[in-house]
């Protein structure tokens, strides 16, 4: 009725099992690391396919986003403010703005390029329907 273990009183035998038994969460942690690493770099890639690179030179004329309209929603509210003429474009990205007033503002992002007024009207992208 006692019912008895077997002992493995084969020292090699059984430190090479639990060695391996020791390496298997290794290498699953590894194997899950290199996927989630190659699945990383897929969306990087996919993500900065889209990316537009938004050249300005002096003259430009661009609208700025208007970030303080964020805390009033609203449909009519106009997000972008502008138009703005770029005087001079820095090294690393950064536009000095003039406004109507005459002023000079710096600003880094959140701007997009302004294409035309027609007609007391503005024109800040066009779309072509198939």
């Amino acid at each position: 009725m006692w019912a008895l273990k077997k002992l493995n009183l084969e020292w090699d035998v059984a430190a090479n099992l639990r060695v391996e038994q020791l390496n298997v969460p290794d290498e699953f942690r590894f194997h899950a690391y290199s996927s989630s690493s190659l699945y990383k770099d897929k969306m990087k890639n996919l993500h900065d396919k889209y990316i537009q690179n938004k050249e300005f030179k002096e003259g430009d004329f661009v609208l700025i986003f208007n970030s303080r309209l964020q805390m009033f929603l609203g449909k009519v509210k106009l997000k972008w403010s502008g138009p703005f003429e770029v005087v001079h474009v820095t090294p690393f990205g950064a536009l000095d703005l003039k406004t109507n007033n005459g002023e000079i503002i710096r600003v880094n992002d959140r701007v997009k390029h302004y294409l035309c007024k027609v007609d007391d009207g503005y024109v800040v992208a066009l779309i072509h329907f198939k």
